[in-house]
């Protein structure tokens, strides 16, 4: 069975199967006090001003669609509102079930936006790879899902916003899962052993609480396993 999978803009519902990277982050979340991270809901989440007590939805009227984004250098619209614009297009499309078109305008924020060249921009991109990712493995491929959460880390490891560190946080737990699910136990854990030694000692209060939760993770996974933890 595949894991349940949280989404940034879109909690996950479904029953089926483990839930265990969607429960972690959650936890972590609300823990201390921001409600769901929802970024469609909070488009200021990436400034760290995120209300507490939302549910996390994204508000329908808010909803801007990429086609209606105006395009031109003399348009009054920000780099961070057209960025904004994809990722918006992107959870609607994926909570009307459409996931090709989810998946599309994911992609296309990654590729129109790069690196992003504002903290809010690189949040935004981060959140468009972790949920392509978790949309991949959702359909089943956990290799792309896989290739997806590690192409986010390799473009956004290093960045110093706290809002985009919790994000490659949270590809690398959902990555852990996904090998964990394989039975690749000893490749789960050496990557939740890399997010303890990366984010251990981080100021920001929601990777701290992902980083008391892995701990207790890998040591849950190691009691059921019988896996010896790693030298």
């Amino acid at each position: 069975m595949k894991i349940a999978r949280f989404r940034f803009g879109l909690p996950e519902t479904r029953e089926s199967g483990r839930k265990a990277a969607c429960r972690f982050i959650a936890i972590a979340a609300l823990s201390c006090g921001m409600g769901l991270p929802a970024a469609s809901a909070h488009p200021d989440y990436a400034e760290r001003n995120v209300a507490s007590g939302q549910d996390g939805l994204p508000r329908e009227a808010g909803v801007l669609h990429a086609q209606n984004a105006p395009r031109s250098a003399a348009a009054p619209r920000t780099r961070e509102q057209a960025a904004q614009a994809l990722f918006d297009e992107g959870v609607s499309a994926s909570e009307r079930g459409d996931s090709g078109a989810a998946l599309a305008a994911f992609e296309q924020l990654a590729q129109r936006f790069g690196r992003g060249d504002t903290p809010a921009v690189r949040t935004l991109v981060a959140r468009a790879l972790f949920n392509k990712g978790n949309i991949l493995g959702e359909q089943g491929d956990d290799k792309k899902a896989i290739a997806t959460y590690e192409r986010l880390d390799r473009r956004f490891g290093n960045d110093e916003a706290p809002a985009t560190r919790g994000v490659v946080a949270s590809a690398l737990i959902s990555k852990a899962e996904t090998l964990y699910e394989q039975g690749n136990t000893q490749a789960a854990i050496a990557v939740y052993e890399q997010i303890g030694q990366r984010f251990g000692s981080d100021d920001d209060h929601f990777i701290r609480n992902l980083v008391s939760i892995i701990r207790w993770r890998t040591a849950e996974i190691l009691v059921n396993s019988e896996t010896p933890p790693l030298p």
